[in-house]
């Protein structure tokens, strides 16, 4: 799944994170209350092709009702991210949303026909997916453009290439903040290290490199909590610089600086 990058390069990094070399990826979902509100930041695969499907058990044995989900705020429109939130013939799994945030470029994108036409196989089931959920959630839906103060505390920060409209959320509360960058990166200890190595689903590779080392460069310089849907556990980091390159901390790891 990753392009620029030999299997060598890859067990060396795993090895030097004392991280399994077995080839999987986390798929993590998010929720977040601001008040009386009670935010859900992307919905998992749910059982697509096989993968997650778990969203709604989780959600409960950690203490959520699915019918407290008022929000849902999406990083873009891939089946690991939406497949959670609606099921055959767009039928909502989340009755009492009142408002779906998603990037303009990416609503644009996925209600593209000719984007569609042109795609491979595999990218055309992803727009079938991304379609249903949208249709799903039609009324609900609620474009924005980088930069927006989309609810309190949480704002908008456009982070093309994975996707023409793939964003991630920052939030802030408290003099503290965490940046929720969707899929800057699949695989972490890999592609912190070689921000380079693309993913076989990007959608403009070299954009999304680009981006990936711009935000990392940001992260490493103003010290911000960041989290990821494909990161592993515990899912909260920091990003610092390494030569020409960056390594990843995430809380609760030993380390050698404050």
């Amino acid at each position: 799944m990753l392009e620029g990058i030999d299997n060598d390069e890859v067990l060396s990094l795993l090895i030097a994170a004392n991280v399994s070399s077995l080839p999987r990826m986390f798929i993590n979902a998010f929720i977040v209350e601001i008040g009386t509100q009670t935010i859900l930041i992307d919905g998992g695969a749910g059982n697509i092709n096989g993968w997650g499907g778990r969203l709604v058990p989780a959600m409960v044995a950690a203490g959520y009702d699915p019918l407290q989900i008022d929000t849902i705020l999406l990083t873009h429109g891939h089946s690991d991210h939406v497949g959670g939130l609606a099921g055959p013939l767009a039928t909502k799994h989340f009755r009492n949303v009142k408002k779906v945030f998603l990037h303009r470029a990416e609503l644009n994108f996925w209600r593209d026909d000719e984007a569609r036409k042109v795609a491979s196989a595999d990218y055309q089931r992803l727009f079938d997916v991304a379609c249903n959920v949208l249709d799903a959630y039609q009324q609900q839906l609620t474009p924005f453009e980088d930069g927006d103060v989309l609810l309190p505390g949480i704002t908008a920060v456009h982070l093309p290439g994975h996707t023409p409209g793939h964003s991630g959320y920052l939030l802030e509360s408290d003099g503290d903040s965490l940046l929720v960058w969707g899929d800057i990166l699949h695989f972490p200890y890999i592609q912190v290290a070689r921000p380079d190595a693309t993913f076989a689903f990007d959608y403009t590779p070299d954009l999304a490199a680009k981006t990936r080392r711009k935000i990392l460069t940001e992260l490493s310089q103003n010290g911000r909590y960041v989290t990821g849907v494909h990161f592993n556990a515990p899912v909260r980091a920091k990003i610092e610089t390494l030569g020409d390159s960056f390594q990843i901390f995430y809380e609760q790891q030993s380390r050698d600086v404050d």
